[in-house]
């Protein structure tokens, strides 16, 4: 009778064992029920889609006023060049290939154009875009130039001064003092 029993409750044991491991398997990922209903498969709905729930129509969503996405840090010299002049580049000096590389990439991307690839100015700069413009961009490398701070620099980069606007939203926050690193590097060569 012992045995029986035994047997019995091996068998037992086995059979829970391989209804355990065959519960794990490609049909074990999805769920049989949805508790909250569509939160397993969302709508999407794409920014230049037609929205029918929207008040105008459009797809794109303007953000609630207040919010700011994750990790985006407010610039708060928007409208103070003096106070901007007197920020210090946490990276001033760095010469390093590292970064005058990502500041080379960011300047010959975004400030060549009209600035020149050597930092000459719209007048000398060989570039299609300068030559066009009625009013010549000045030459980074300029004796003007030279005399503003990193700060400055870093102000005109972020907020635009005249008529270049603004490259926030060109050269990410964290490689626009690799850019002015670059700058300065490219008003040493000058010489």
């Amino acid at each position: 009778m012992r045995s029986l029993v035994n047997l019995t409750v091996g068998m037992a044991a086995a059979g829970l064992a391989i209804m355990a491991l065959t519960s794990c398997g490609p049909r074990g990922n999805k769920p049989n029920v949805e508790i909250i209903q569509d939160m397993m498969d969302t709508p999407a709905i794409k920014a230049q889609e037609y929205d029918e729930s929207s008040p105008n129509g459009s797809g794109m969503r303007v953000p609630p006023e207040g919010t700011a996405p994750v990790g985006f840090e407010p610039y708060r010299y928007a409208t103070d060049v003096e106070g901007a002049s007197k920020m210090k580049n946490p990276i001033a000096g760095d010469m390093e290939n590292s970064t005058l590389l990502v500041g080379q990439k960011y300047y010959e991307t975004n400030c060549a154009v009209c600035h020149g690839s050597k930092g000459e100015g719209g007048v000398e700069a060989k570039s299609s875009v300068a030559a066009k413009m009625a009013l010549k961009p000045p030459a980074v490398v300029s004796d003007k130039v030279k005399g503003w701070t990193d700060g400055h620099l870093y102000h005109v980069i972020t907020m635009g001064q005249g008529v270049m606007g603004p490259y926030a939203s060109h050269i990410p926050q964290q490689y626009r003092w690799q850019v002015v690193n670059y700058i300065r590097f490219l008003e040493k060569q000058s010489k």
